[in-house]
């Protein structure tokens, strides 16, 4: 199954993808999640993904040296927790997990918290938070949600 990404970040004014995100609640083959991730990367010319878990968060970048996933490398990783602060426990949800990513990709827009884990500093400062600034994060499909 293809690859539709959890949220992405637009230019404003166009359809253009600057960031995807992919948030996975279980990764049993995080080599075939990874490996999603990069192809759509490559395939819609995106030049940086995350792929979120509850367990940890990876950061990718397409440095368009070619036009192979095998080219986009991981910039950088650090435990979810880390990153967002405290998950619910328990049976997380993926939308549990959408929810403050989208949140931290905000706080990152309005100048927010920045002591972020070391081992991941350079890659947000370097690839997320120039595109995230200017851009428009936004669901990257329908989210359906329990009531009640």
């Amino acid at each position: 199954m293809p690859l539709r990404p959890d949220i992405v970040v637009t230019r404003p004014d166009s359809p253009e993808l600057l960031l995807v995100v992919e948030v996975k609640r279980n990764v049993a083959d995080q080599k075939s999640t990874e490996a999603a991730l990069k192809s759509y990367m490559v395939h819609m010319s995106c030049p940086v993904g995350m792929l979120v878990t509850p367990e940890q968060v990876r950061f990718y970048r397409n440095r368009y040296t070619d036009y192979l996933p095998q080219t986009i490398e991981m910039i950088g990783e650090c435990p979810t927790g880390d990153l967002l602060g405290t998950l619910p426990r328990g049976a997380v949800t993926e939308s549990d997990l959408e929810r403050p990513v989208e949140e931290w990709l905000e706080s990152l827009r309005v100048g927010g918290d920045r002591s972020w884990p070391a081992a991941v500093r350079e890659a947000i400062e370097s690839s997320v938070l120039p595109l995230v600034s200017g851009g428009i994060v936004r669901a990257g499909g329908p989210r359906w949600r329990r009531a009640g």
